[in-house]
């Protein structure tokens, strides 16, 4: 599995950590829109997280939000998510 795939990854730059859940992934790419720096398909078309510097927190967050299946979650390093809202 590829970086973030059903596991929290993290950067040292970016405050927050993603896991993008595979079995919710459908290949929508809107992460990759929102978040370019941040967000790659695979060669099955399933999300993962890229290495290097990714973008700001709120890129980030807006392509978790962009995903129709809730396939990704952003935490905050002390374990506060960010998204998907909890209620």
């Amino acid at each position: 599995m590829l970086n973030g795939q059903n596991s929290f990854t993290t950067n040292p730059k970016t405050p927050v950590k993603i896991k993008i859940i595979n079995d919710l992934c459908i290949s929508a790419a809107t992460c990759l829109i929102k978040a370019p720096e941040t967000f790659d398909l695979d060669s099955d078309g399933i999300a993962y997280v890229l290495t290097g510097d990714w973008d700001d927190v709120k890129s980030i967050v807006e392509a978790a939000m962009s995903c129709p299946t809730t396939a990704i979650i952003v935490e905050d390093l002390k374990g506060n998510v960010l998204w998907p809202l909890q209620s």
